[in-house]
């Protein structure tokens, strides 16, 4: 894909015979399209440019163009604009001789670029005569240079100054008797100059008397606001309260394009729920919802514009077009990403072949938690493969397949469940026939070249951070306990038999951030029934209100195990959720089995299968990184990432208890299953964690 084939001498070995064709990686430009490739939006453009240079539609008008972010709204703009100053295209139309057309001049403003509300306007001042400028007429230009001059000064230094720079120039000839005052501000001088500008720019004369008053239907000027949802909230509400200062001006008409629960959002901010619907209703007279592009649309693209990239991705367009939401920056930057992928997969001759490296590229759009997991730990993908096979059921007669959940039930690595939810990825990874080895090298070559995501506008990366606050991510929670019986198993290094005498529940992860936030948020350090006696003693001494690195983001991300807790925050944690800390003997029952093996995962050492010093990473990771490395219970992180808490005082030491499982800090020869670590239990370290029981 992305690929060309040269009809040259590159085609050719040495010996004359037909070679492989030379390719090159191709990329698609993101720049708006133009009317022939532009996903079908002719059609809206007309429309849209018939409302703006159709003499008997009232100015001002303001025309809002919605659509999420990359769905076209620039392209579609674009195209308005061309077809809003195009005589010939109007004459065409037949619309011009039935005198049902009026004159456009057009302006295209990027308010984003600017930061204050006077920077705003002055910029959208700047913008209009430099499209004065740009006119072929030279009078025109002369003209716009002159109001320009008028514009930016008071009356005592602007006649002196215009007179001195154009001498023997009648200024009034072109802006007759100008009403001034001692002092003007910056609106009112343009207020003025911009009713007169207008009719001058537009009907190709200037205004010979004051009695003369704009009349929209001869001309109109028309500005185009692209990329609004790029702006700061603060700054989206300025420029449309700009625009508003304009809404007594005939012959003037604004095509605003946004994401318009952006736009909503910013004024609630500012105006609240109410009074933001009515100013939004006040501003714009004409919206515009783009809809969404549709498939057929997507097919024709790539067939007028991209022969080659259609002839590979058209059988597969069912899969693609659900991943990128049909829009049309998703669909160029999943074809570009993936001429990368194979340029790549083609110069490092890895074998593995372009409908692989497609389906790759799908899987990775549709669900990137699952291929950034993969990529920290890349049996993530093969365990979640052979979780689908194993509770998939074919039903009879159809074909299809479903997922069993009494089966689901079963499974030991819960962390790779909540994709079993989603069931175009599950129907993806079922079609996905790679090796280890083949997986290994995807994800190993895909990381050099993995789209981050594109760069986001401010306002839509503040709406998104707002909704993840207010909704948690699918594995925030990690609350899941399994179940362990009572019984006899091997104990310690000398394997000694010892017997539980009670059923229990433990934890499948060691204790997160998210978790223990609850607890800070619910006043659990205020809170005297959840702690100890000397647990209490010492919060009071110590004035400890929060976890040791609980400001600093390194160790603070919600899915990695709070550390930085004390023996007595622990053990105050546990209360408050209705727990204990385990003791030492029903952590090891957890974490080895009743087989008596070495680690969790059985009896040799592999530093893939946990996060210690050997693997290299210095701090935490995500409690769920590693299912190829759980006990036989079920149970994460047994061996590295934190040390963990118990209950069980040690015996050799005074005043201390035993920690397990070893940690990010310590090499391979601390995870053992039955290795015991000790600690003060005030002490608060950045390798020190827990999980909890319940008997």
């Amino acid at each position: 894909m992305g690929s060309e084939d040269k009809p040259d001498a590159g085609n050719t070995t040495d010996g004359g015979k037909k070679g492989p064709a030379a390719k090159t990686v191709r990329i698609i430009s993101d720049a708006p399209e133009d009317h022939k490739v532009g996903f079908g939006f002719e059609a809206y453009a007309r429309t849209i440019a018939e409302v703006i240079a159709g003499k008997k539609n009232a100015t001002p008008l303001v025309i809002g163009i919605y659509g999420p972010w990359g769905s076209g709204k620039t392209t579609l703009m674009k195209l308005v604009q061309d077809l809003a100053g195009n005589r010939r295209y109007w004459k065409k139309e037949k619309i011009w001789d039935a005198g049902l057309h009026r004159p456009c001049k057009t302006v295209w403003f990027q308010a984003w670029k600017y930061s204050r509300s006077d920077e705003i306007l002055a910029a959208l001042i700047e913008e209009i005569f430099k499209a004065i400028k740009q006119s072929p007429s030279f009078i025109d230009r002369l003209k716009g240079e002159i109001e320009k001059g008028v514009a930016g000064v008071d009356v005592q230094k602007g006649i002196g100054k215009l007179a001195a720079e154009f001498i023997g120039l009648d200024v009034g000839e072109f802006i007759r008797q100008p009403q001034y005052k001692e002092k003007l501000g910056f609106y009112t001088v343009f207020e003025d100059f911009f009713k007169r500008l207008i009719w001058t720019y537009t009907r190709m004369r200037p205004m010979w008397t004051d009695a003369e008053e704009p009349d929209d239907t001869h001309g109109a000027l028309v500005v185009f606001i692209d990329d609004l949802d790029r702006c700061p909230r603060q700054r989206i509400v300025q420029v449309l309260e700009t625009v508003k200062l304009f809404m007594d001006i005939k012959g003037c008409v604004f095509v605003i394009g946004a994401a318009e629960d952006i736009l909503r959002d910013a004024f609630k901010d500012s105006y609240g729920d109410d009074n933001a619907r009515k100013f939004m209703d006040k501003i714009v007279q004409v919206t515009f919802n783009l809809p969404r592009v549709s498939g057929s649309d997507f097919k024709t693209y790539l067939q007028d514009s991209h022969r080659k990239v259609y002839e590979q991705l058209d059988p597969h367009l069912v899969h693609i077009l659900p991943v990128v939401r049909n829009n049309p920056r998703r669909f160029k930057r999943f074809i570009n990403d993936l001429a990368m992928m194979e340029g790549i997969h083609r110069h490092k001759q890895t074998g593995v072949d372009e409908t692989a490296l497609l389906f790759w590229k799908i899987l990775e759009f549709e669900d990137r938690d699952l291929v950034d997991e993969s990529r920290e730990n890349p049996e993530i993908f093969n365990i979640l493969r052979r979780v689908i096979k194993e509770v998939s059921v074919q039903e009879a007669g159809t074909g299809h397949w479903r997922i069993d959940s009494e089966k689901v039930a079963e499974v030991r690595e819960k962390s790779v469940l909540s994709y079993l939810e989603n069931g175009r990825l599950v129907e993806l990874v079922r079609r996905m026939e790679l090796s280890r080895d083949q997986v290994r090298q995807l994800i190993s070559l895909d990381v050099i070249a993995a789209p981050t995501e594109v760069e986001e506008p401010e306002a839509v990366a503040d709406v998104k951070s707002a909704r993840r606050a207010a909704k948690p991510g699918k594995k925030t929670g990690l609350a899941e306990m399994v179940p362990v019986k009572a019984g006899s198993f091997p104990y310690g290094d000398d394997k000694q038999e010892i017997h539980i005498e009670t059923d229990f529940e433990i934890d499948v992860y060691p204790v997160t951030n998210h978790q223990y936030r609850g607890f800070v948020e619910d006043g659990g350090y205020e809170s005297k029934q959840h702690w100890s006696e000397k647990g209490w003693q010492w919060r009071q001494e110590n004035d400890v209100s929060q976890p040791e690195y609980w400001s600093d983001k390194k160790w603070n991300q919600p899915e990695h195990p709070v550390v930085g807790v004390s023996y007595y925050e622990a053990e105050a944690f546990a209360r408050w959720g209705g727990k204990q800390l385990p003791t030492e003997q029903q952590w090891e029952r957890a974490a080895r089995g009743t087989d008596g093996r070495q680690y969790p995962w059985g009896a040799e050492f592999d530093s893939e299968k946990c996060n210690i010093e050997e693997s290299g990473i210095g701090k935490t990771t995500r409690v769920t990184r590693y299912p190829n490395g759980i006990s036989p219970e079920g149970c994460y992180d047994m061996a590295g990432n934190v040390w963990e808490w118990t209950c069980s005082p040690h015996e050799d030491y005074k005043n201390s208890f035993v920690l397990r499982g070893g940690s990010w800090y310590g090499d391979r020869a601390y995870v053992r299953c039955a290795f015991r670590g000790w600690s003060d239990p005030s002490y608060r370290y950045s390798y020190n964690g827990y999980r909890c029981v319940r008997t």
